[in-house]
């Protein structure tokens, strides 16, 4: 089944976003839709090459779009390129924290430093990011930010421990964000994609088709999820029409489960 979409133009004319893990999949698809709507586009990622290459296709494409190399752990390397990304769009109005990692360990060989690894660089990472954006929308008085957690927080998968506990962390830390922004114009409200045919995902295990077709035959919608699919709610959550939604969390999985 193919479908068709409709980008919406001038939804983001004036605004700028920035997206932590927007050089590739899901963050790349967020910010590519974001821009193509009008957005100034910056892309933090950890790889300088993977940076340069995604804001060279989206220049290429006729947006405005910054890249940073810097690591969501290194608190002063997300707050430089936040600064940086602030002077050069002059605002920060959308982030959205796409940044994260998924290593599939049994807990019973989990160490500790795996743990601490995977709980720093999706919750802590999450953190990183928007405390460094909170202050610039809260002086501006307008801020949208977009966290990204899991629809497996729901399916307590084996070999995710500390996968999901991070991306539970991310929907409490959000409400709190929306408490705390709401009164400067500060939205904040976070995404749960179901499965997705990231490049990633279709190169993970040998029996990816059988395996998204088993997905697919629990959902409402009987198509296997794409990253555009992301990129729409994103999208929505990060415009001037989110104004009166906060604190939510929006699952993105074609009706395989109802939140």
């Amino acid at each position: 089944m193919t479908t068709n979409y409709h980008v919406a133009t001038g939804r983001f004319e004036g605004r700028s976003a920035l997206v932590t893990g927007g050089a590739n999949g899901l963050g790349y698809a967020c910010a590519a839709r974001m821009a193509a709507e009008g957005a100034t586009v910056g892309l933090i990622d950890l790889k300088q090459d993977a940076v340069d290459s995604a804001v060279k296709r989206l220049q290429e494409q006729g947006h405005t779009a910054f890249g940073y190399a810097a690591d969501v752990t290194d608190e002063a390397a997300i707050k430089a390129a936040t600064a940086d990304f602030n002077t050069q769009a002059g605002s920060v109005d959308v982030l959205v924290t796409m940044a994260g990692i998924f290593p599939w360990v049994d807990f019973a060989e989990m160490t500790l430093e795996q743990w601490r690894q995977v709980v720093d660089v999706n919750l802590g990472g999450t953190f990183t990011a928007a405390h460094a954006a909170m202050p610039f929308m809260k002086q501006q008085q307008y801020g949208r930010i977009v966290t990204i957690s899991s629809g497996t927080v729901m399916l307590g998968l084996p070999g995710q421990s500390a996968y999901i506990a991070s991306k539970n962390g991310i929907i409490g830390f959000t409400r709190v964000l929306a408490r705390e922004g709401g009164p400067h114009g500060v939205t904040a409200n976070c995404v749960l994609p179901g499965l997705i045919a990231t490049e990633h995902v279709l190169t993970m295990r040998e029996d990816t088709d059988e395996f998204i077709g088993q997905t697919v035959a629990f959902q409402c919608v009987p198509r296997r999820g794409e990253p555009a699919d992301i990129a729409d709610a994103v999208a929505y959550l990060g415009s001037e029409g989110s104004a009166f939604v906060t604190g939510q969390q929006l699952y993105v999985g074609g009706g395989d489960r109802f939140v």
